[in-house]
């Protein structure tokens, strides 16, 4: 694991997941600031910049691919680890703002201690394509026909974009303001928190017990981080 002391903000709706989480980083060194929503993220990035911005995907109110999303514009500098159960494997699911994916109940704890190591390092994780703005709901005109809230990624101002269809899987926008162009998803929706357990390789759990590396931060530090 990296010597380097790290700026860490954890972002699930699980508070025992972010609990887990936040334990095992403290336990490297690194500073840990824990949020239960993408608002609530934002809200912690505004203070402070982080380093590394691990985030669930699916989450009532912001979801994750929301959050990554504006991240990914208005904060490039930040690496970015999604996490969620309802996607295999380590490639990243298509249109997330991220730079590495953990797939929760099937990658072990001491793979995504490996990725943190992995991005922080790796500066080609700040050259990166441009992902679509993801959206939370699909409305209904006066007419009855599917129309999108959008906000332009670069002017800001917001419009209604015509639908197709209520399911957007990816379709192309143009801003009626400033004619950027850009492209639209809908957001999967969460059915409730995400239970998955973190995984845990046979014998990592008693190997990270006995093998605690002294924390960087002293103890009144370490009580500030858990009151945030």
């Amino acid at each position: 694991m990296l010597n380097e002391k790290l700026d860490i903000v954890v972002v699930d709706d699980n508070p025992v997941l972010i609990g887990v989480l936040s334990e095992i980083f403290l336990e490297y060194g690194h500073v840990v600031r824990p949020a239960s929503g993408g608002f609530l993220a934002l809200a912690e990035i505004r203070k402070r910049v982080p380093d590394i911005l691990l985030s669930d995907l699916c989450m009532p109110g912001m979801s994750g691919y929301e959050l990554l999303s504006v991240v990914r514009r208005r904060f490039p500098s930040i690496r970015v680890i999604a996490m969620s159960s309802a996607f295999t494997g380590e490639a990243v699911p298509t249109g997330v703002a991220a730079d590495a994916f953990y797939a929760k109940g099937a990658s072990s704890v001491a793979k995504l201690i490996q990725m943190v190591n992995s991005i922080w390092r790796d500066d080609a994780c700040l050259l990166r394509s441009v992902t679509p703005v993801w959206l939370a709901e699909v409305a209904s005109d006066h007419a009855g026909a599917p129309v999108a809230p959008v906000s332009c990624p670069e002017c800001l101002r917001p419009f209604l974009h015509s639908a197709a269809t209520r399911e957007i899987l990816s379709t192309k926008c143009i801003c009626p303001h400033c004619t950027t162009p850009f492209e639209v998803a809908l957001v999967r929706q969460s059915n409730g928190m995400d239970g998955t357990p973190l995984s845990m390789a046979p014998g990592e759990l008693p190997l990270y017990q006995i093998r605690k590396r002294p924390r960087l931060n002293d103890d009144a530090s370490s009580q500030r981080i858990h009151q945030q």
